[in-house]
């Protein structure tokens, strides 16, 4: 699926996302400044308060934002990437095989060319307003959604490879890169508890399980010129639940 390049195709909440981020890029919203309250938005984009609220949600996770009770939702330092993780593994990492997708069977969802927004570019170092190739795919458990895998290629990577739908749904990002691209990928680094990025949607967590936490995790594929991909996980957070396994 190709992702139309016009604004109306994109969901009211990341139209909001979208603009409150532009203002902070162009300095109309510094850090400590308070952004317009939850009505002026709703009046201003002729949307649901509840829309909204959603956007405002996902940016203060992504900690753009900061709500604060009583007073309103502020911008809160920008921070370079790593800056407000609180854990990295960068080395070391047992790259999971094939087999061990075999006990995890992932559902590709959705695959195709999509604008960066401004976090995902400083994720992946681009410049505002790059393109990036995007897929989409889910884990279930139980009939429950527990995993989402976002992935992301540079189409400076992959701007002229067709993407093998069968392999893009059986093959971690890592090993597809591995197959399909020179060079080949150098190093991993994973980063716990990574912020969302604007395209990402995790209502469909919330649908029969609102009060459960959910858990991010960035891992940056590397070649020896920079970043290959990124993949970003959202999983519901579990206790005793296994984050990776470690070469020792």
């Amino acid at each position: 699926m190709i992702a139309e390049n016009n604004a109306s195709y994109v969901p009211k909440y990341v139209q909001i996302q979208n603009y409150i981020l532009q203002k902070i890029e162009e300095g109309a919203y510094s850090a400590g400044d308070r952004i317009p309250s939850e009505a002026e938005l709703s009046r201003q984009f002729d949307v649901s308060r509840i829309t909204v609220n959603t956007a405002i949600k996902e940016l203060s996770s992504s900690g753009i934002v900061e709500r604060i009770q009583g007073k309103g939702t502020f911008v809160r330092e920008v921070r370079q990437r790593g800056e407000n993780q609180s854990m990295a593994f960068s080395g070391g990492i047992k790259i999971p095989s094939q087999q061990d997708l075999s006990n995890k069977p992932h559902r590709l969802v959705e695959h195709g060319i999509i604008q960066a927004g401004l976090v995902l570019c400083r994720k992946l170092g681009l410049e505002e307003g790059a393109y990036v190739y995007k897929i989409l795919r889910s884990v279930s458990a139980k009939d429950h959604l527990d995993e989402l895998d976002y992935s992301y290629i540079p189409l400076s990577v992959c701007s002229n490879h067709t993407f093998d739908q069968d392999a893009l749904e059986k093959m971690f990002l890592h090993d597809y890169i591995c197959k399909y691209f020179t060079p080949s990928p150098s190093h991993l680094k994973i980063f716990i508890h990574a912020a969302w990025t604007e395209d990402m949607d995790i209502s469909p967590f919330h649908k029969d399980r609102q009060d459960e936490q959910l858990f991010t995790w960035d891992t940056f594929v590397y070649g020896e010129q920079g970043i290959l991909g990124l993949t970003t996980t959202v999983c519901v957070s579990q206790t005793n639940r296994l984050f990776m396994n470690l070469e020792l």
